[in-house]
């Protein structure tokens, strides 16, 4: 007898819950009591800690322990690397051997089921039901190892893991109840008390055949209710089946439950099946739990935000961006006054205001808006927030419960520190800056190459203070452009009530000067013009491919138009698309698209970006000009500084300009810190390759930053699984990129969005002749479609062309002064690409659902700036 035939036992001696299970135990427990279940025997749970060793671990125990103590993206991929190894590694020949005299044993033909009986399972105050994995139709010694071996790691999986957690239980081990498994008529689940009302009805749900689709919520069951004094049954829910219990069933299902009530001193969650024979078979019975409330619904919604983060964000960009939208809004909440006890009653949401679906970023409304409406004044900024992001509205939540004189020393507090805080603002602005500023030369490209190891972690480290701790300076810029932009839109519906509203908002800010977003747009047009100047230079880089130029140039003796697109590459190298999603190479590692767009450029014979933009500001400074004489209509009046209607309108309205121009500069400092943190990463993940811990040095962004801390500083838990997390994670954002969630879900709380669980999108109508979204920039433009999703791809776009795209982020705004209009599938208002397209005058629609596969590249459409409508002239 080898050890592993110790370690099988008949499952009716498997008395002993520490080393079969609670499963098994119980099911020993049951067949004393006389109640038929299927024979079979049990895999004891130190067959799992053997086989663990093998895989190179320790214990299951200490090792599930370890698991839940980490970060719970980093506990993801780790446990996704345990349960590959506990598939892949062989069972020991001993125990194999074992399992194949047991399938010997049995009739031919038989089929088993393997199911989890972990040690701690079914107790009375943590069930584990359904939380692990069963395998059934098992026919083979060959298909019995697999499933023994995956529903070992199934104690692993995520399931169990959140379950441990909500329940502070962790399973102690993992035992295996191989049992015959049977062909049944009808299946199903008795409650012999009510678990919704507590009641001591019997409540049975059942489904045709194996109860597992029952379980995995496949099939909406039928529910009996019994009466277990009278044994009369009443159908509560017919489901989706409509199954007719015998009455010999219920009558064997009402002793069962007796029984099984007195064998075990307390109400029972009972599983059982009736097989063909019409026999009841107990297949295992555990002391109901409380359930959960349902959990309550949340809005998604990926507005404004994917501007910044189209597409699934790395484990390393994800691993600080929750944290720091939680700084944001502590930081701005702490700013205004706003009081601790408010502060407190806000952590729970403040600490899950974005998530991810599918790989990419989305904002949790539910939780920003219950943040905004616990703060004085919350409606309205809840309404601030929406124009500003161009997100739905949802419902408020319920208000914290304040004294009067509690409120009012708040508000006096908030009345004293705002205008406090906006009196400063420049002087912040100006501290984020110097503050990046510092960063930026401490991490250049020359630097970096000089650092020690431990210097790169001291480098990410103070990535993070500035992220986390110091950046209510530059979210200042945010919420004044949000909160300036509100007040000026309720203003002029207030006291100009017949005006078209959007039309009066783009004509008052478009062609703003000074904007940092367009000045790496001039530098560029300024390199075109003088290459221009230069015949030889002119032909040499519009004759040969993109690809080949930089090679040129070096060969050939444009020593001065060299050093200037060298000198334009270090300066504004750090503005381009993607810039914050840190795995996009940066201009200075890929000058392929600028020089793209230079070509772009050098065609264009028409005005550049710095008259265009004073064209538009003569047009805003005359429409300002008859919007105050409209408000204001006496003359010598508006010229007093009285507190008049055009006076406080062109308060307003500079307070709004001044901040958009704010947060386009602190917006521009974010891009250059987020270039420089790309920049340590990869100097990090070139030393990493060097140590033989990575492949590439690219693979750093699928770590956490703070696991590339910890290698860096020789603090990482478990370095030999770096690789194979790595891959484990390269291979799921894979997958994530080929998905394309909707721009907003409902779902319920603490679930992520899966694709088999959704509903399909409806299908657009490639007919729509008409297309609606928000107005961006007033202004009516036709021609053709330039349909592009990369900005990589737009030196393709020739002038005259209407540019089609699904998002914008200021990396596009070398390109807007080369198109006639602009439709954008996502944004607002005050998103990038809104700001942009006002500076250049060009009409653009906004918010535009599926434009970019609706429209057709080439294509004649008609771009209606002023109502918000794109019209496809040849549908």
């Amino acid at each position: 007898m080898t050890r592993f035939d110790l370690a099988l036992l008949p499952l009716e001696t498997a008395h002993d819950g520490r080393r079969c299970g609670g499963k098994a135990a119980n099911l020993a427990r049951l067949m004393r009591s006389g109640v038929h279940t299927a024979p079979g025997i049990v895999v004891m749970a130190s067959a799992l800690d053997a086989h663990l060793h093998r895989a190179g671990y320790g214990a299951c125990a200490g090792l599930f322990a370890q698991l839940l103590a980490l970060d719970a993206n980093c506990a993801h991929d780790q446990a996704m690397i345990v349960r590959r190894r506990i598939v892949d590694t062989p069972l020991d020949p001993a125990l194999a051997q074992a399992l194949r005299r047991h399938l010997a044993s049995l009739p031919p033909g038989t089929l088993v089921a393997a199911r989890s009986s972990a040690l701690g399972e079914d107790a009375a105050g943590a069930s584990f039901a359904g939380v692990f994995d069963t395998r059934l139709d098992v026919g083979s010694v060959a298909d019995l190892e697999v499933a023994v071996r995956e529903v070992w790691s199934s104690v692993f999986g995520e399931r169990a893991r959140a379950y441990a957690s909500a329940r502070g239980a962790c399973p102690g081990g993992m035992a295996v109840v191989v049992q015959v498994q049977v062909d049944p008529v009808v299946s199903g689940v008795l409650f012999t008390a009510d678990p919704r009302t507590g009641s001591d009805a019997l409540i049975v749900e059942c489904c045709a055949g194996l109860g597992e689709r029952l379980v995995g919520g496949a099939v909406s069951p039928t529910r009996y209710a019994i009466d277990r004094a009278t044994g009369s049954a009443q159908v509560e829910d017919e489901g989706d089946e409509a199954v007719r219990l015998e009455s010999l069933w219920i009558e064997a299902l009402v002793k069962a439950a007796r029984t099984l009530e007195r064998a075990f001193g307390a109400p029972q969650d009972i599983e059982w099946s009736v097989d063909r024979a019409g026999r009841l078979v107990v297949l295992q019975s555990r002391p109901i739990t409380a359930g959960p409330a349902p959990a309550p619904k949340v809005v998604w919604s990926n507005a404004n935000i994917a501007e910044n983060f189209p597409d699934p964000v790395s484990p390393f960009l994800y691993s600080f961006v929750v944290r720091g939208y939680a700084a944001y809004f502590r930081g701005l909440g702490g700013a205004f006054g706003i009081s601790r006890r408010r502060l407190d009653a806000m952590a729970p949401a403040l600490d899950q205001l974005v998530g991810s679906h599918a790989g990419r970023l989305y904002y949790n409304l539910t939780h920003i808006h219950a943040v905004l409406h616990l703060a004085p004044f919350g409606s309205w900024l809840a309404q601030s927030f929406n124009q500003f992001t161009g997100a739905d509205s949802i419902p408020p939540p319920q208000r914290i419960a304040a004294s009067l004189p509690e409120r009012a020393l708040e508000i006096a507090r908030i009345a004293i520190k705002v205008p406090r805080q906006y009196l400063r603002i420049e002087q912040r602005i100006i501290r984020f800056e110097s503050a990046v500023d510092a960063y930026a030369a401490q991490t250049s490209p020359q630097r970096l190459a000089l650092a020690a190891s431990g210097a790169l972690a001291t480098h990410l480290r103070a990535f993070l203070d500035i992220r986390l701790e110091r950046w209510t300076d530059a979210a200042l810029a945010d919420t004044a452009a949000m909160v300036c932009y509100g007040a000026l839109k309720g203003l002029l519906a207030r006291w100009l009530p017949g005006r078209d509203q959007i039309a009066l908002h783009n004509d008052l800010l478009k062609g703003l000067p000074g904007l940092a977003s367009a000045v790496p747009v001039e530098k560029l047009w300024a390199l075109s013009r003088m290459a221009r100047a230069d015949p030889q230079l002119y032909a040499l880089l519009l004759d040969t491919p993109a690809g080949e130029i930089i090679e040129r140039l070096q060969a050939s003796g444009f020593a001065a138009f060299r050093a200037a697109f060298e000198d334009y590459l270090a300066r504004w190298g750090f503005r381009y698309s993607g810039e914050l999603m840190l795995t996009q190479p940066t201009p200075q590692e890929d000058p392929l698209p600028v020089i793209r767009l230079l070509q772009a450029y050098l065609r264009r014979d028409s005005d550049g970006p710095a008259e265009i933009g004073a064209m538009q500001t003569r047009s805003r400074i005359a429409a300002t000009e008859e919007i105050a004489r409209a408000l204001t209509p006496n003359g010598l009046l508006r010229r007093l500084p009285l507190a008049h209607r055009a006076a406080i309108f062109r308060r307003v309205l500079r307070a709004t300009q001044e901040a958009i121009r704010l947060r386009e500069r602190a917006r521009m400092k974010q891009a250059l810190l987020y270039t420089r943190l790309r920049h340590v990463a990869l100097e990090l993940g070139a030393r990493l390759v060097a140590q033989g811990v990575l492949d590439r040095p690219g693979d750093i962004f699928f770590l956490a930053i703070d696991e590339a801390i910890g290698l860096a500083e020789g603090q990482a838990l478990l370095p030999a699984s770096i690789k194979e997390l790595v891959t484990a994670r390269r291979a799921a954002q894979a997958l994530q990129s080929t998905l394309a969630p909707p721009d907003v879900l409902l779902l319920p709380g603490g679930e992520q969005w899966k694709p088999a669980a959704s509903i399909a999108a409806t299908a657009p109508a490639a007919g729509n002749a008409r297309l609606s979204g928000s107005s961006a920039c007033g202004g009516a433009a036709q021609g053709p479609a330039a349909v592009v999703l990369d900005v990589a791809n737009a030196g393709r776009i020739t002038s005259g062309q209407i540019l089609v795209t699904r998002q914008t982020d200021p990396g596009w705004a070398a390109v807007f002064f080369l198109i006639k209009g602009l439709v954008v599938e996502r944004g607002g208002m005050l998103s990038h690409g809104a700001i942009i397209a006002r500076e250049y005058g060009i009409p653009a629609v906004v918010g535009v659902r599926d434009a970019t596969r609706l429209i057709r590249d080439g294509e004649t459409i008609r771009v209606n700036g002023d109502v918000g409508t794109v019209e496809r002239c040849g549908v």
